[in-house]
């Protein structure tokens, strides 16, 4: 009888059923939080995007305390300052905002896995997707994953429909849309870059050389009005953030002394905190960690590269951050657990089905799985930086649930 109520459903009534119990969680969630309803501000880069998305909601640009900044990717940024302009300048609306994200996220799951096995799967799915803990608390912390999740997702998705409705002979104007999403996704965080060329590429090789084309093209349209802001601003190539030699020092920089916390790769106790010259611009402190990095890694690279790696892919594989409590690690862990048994089996029973979607839906997952392992064992990476696989993860639970 279920299953044949769940058969009867539309699609667009069933992705607003997944839509409207992840926001119910999610908001409900949010009033556990009582920061959550306050202008309190977390450490890191909330202060950060709260204060530029507040300039620019007072005419001030795209500033951090009067100066131009180009720290992170304009993306999330933009999003807050919408919500504040709306709204006023208040954090509790960009937490409310999180909230949609995160249940737009749970809806797209949810649709790409009924585009694969129909409609008790993309419901499985989806509903895996509402409940799953690491994503049920993002919405309190201004963090760019709370935009960027649902584009990557949706950028997956319409790159893997590029393939997989190619019999259909689907319009060309989808392999613009692809590269439209990503575009948004890299100013979001800057990661979707090297994914976007990566999945033109896997384009490329399935023959579907017009639509690749077009993504890359359009990806590049995107990305080159917040490039020539920058050039024009810092008279320098930054094609997204101002933040690489601040990323290379992090990653390969002199080690730190301070404990080390699991799940996390920080300054101080991976990576000594260091003593930047006053009086530098913006790109001159970004070259001079640069540099400092580049000297460490010729004075020991095997210590600067090689050994950091097991412990970059602890902090990137673990289920929860050291520092959370201990109703937190039991919650991340039995939902990160139940992940992947559900998961690993369905993407291995794709991989060796007959179905042209099911594969090439394998092939592309596993291709960002590949690539964003590797990136981060070089580079390093904390918990949330897994969270783009765990959603592909999630699309796949959607094969186990059409078959219970």
């Amino acid at each position: 009888m279920l299953t044949q109520r769940i058969k009867a459903l539309s699609r667009g009534h069933l992705l607003t059923i997944v839509f409207l119990v992840a926001l119910a969680l999610r908001l409900a969630f949010l009033t556990t939080k009582p920061f959550a309803w306050t202008h309190q501000l977390q450490a890191g880069d909330e202060p950060l995007y709260h204060g530029v998305a507040a300039s620019l909601t007072q005419g001030k640009g795209y500033t951090l305390n009067g100066e131009p900044t180009a720290r992170y990717g304009p993306g999330y940024v933009i999003f807050i300052a919408a919500l504040y302009r709306l709204l006023g300048i208040s954090p509790p609306a960009a937490r409310v905002g999180n909230a949609l994200l995160g249940s737009l996220l749970c809806a797209l799951i949810a649709w790409w896995a009924i585009q694969l096995w129909g409609n008790r799967a993309g419901l499985g799915a989806g509903l895996a997707a509402t409940v799953y803990y690491p994503f049920v608390q993002l919405p309190p912390y201004l963090l760019t994953e709370n935009l960027y999740l649902p584009l990557f997702v949706a950028a997956m998705m319409v790159t893997w429909l590029l393939c997989a409705d190619r019999a259909r002979n689907e319009p060309v104007v989808k392999g613009a849309l692809a590269g439209t999403l990503w575009g948004v996704a890299a100013l979001t965080r800057s990661i979707a870059l090297p994914i976007a060329l990566l999945s033109s590429l896997w384009l490329g090789f399935r023959r579907q050389w017009m639509h690749a084309l077009l993504a890359i093209t359009s990806l590049i349209a995107v990305l080159t009005p917040w490039t020539l802001r920058n050039y024009s601003v810092f008279a320098a190539f930054v094609p997204l953030q101002l933040s690489a030699g601040h990323d290379f020092y992090l990653a390969f920089g002199p080690p730190g002394t301070e404990p080390k916390v699991l799940g996390h790769w920080n300054w101080g106790s991976d990576v000594q905190r260091p003593q930047i010259p006053k009086g530098l611009s913006p790109v001159e402190r970004d070259r001079w960690l640069q540099r400092k990095a580049w000297e460490h890694i010729k004075s020991d690279p095997m210590s600067a590269i090689i050994k950091r790696i097991p412990r970059k892919l602890a902090n990137l594989l673990v289920p929860f951050y050291g520092p959370a409590s201990l109703p937190n690690k039991v919650l991340s862990t039995l939902c990160y657990l139940a992940l992947l048994l559900l998961s690993i089996p369905a993407l291995v029973r794709s991989w060796r089905s007959k179905d042209a979607k099911e594969r090439t839906f394998t092939e592309l997952v596993l291709l960002v799985i590949l690539f964003t392992v590797t990136f981060h064992a070089i580079f390093y990476g904390v918990v949330r930086y897994r969270y783009p696989i765990d959603a592909l993860l999630l699309v796949a639970v959607g094969k186990w649930m059409a078959k219970c």
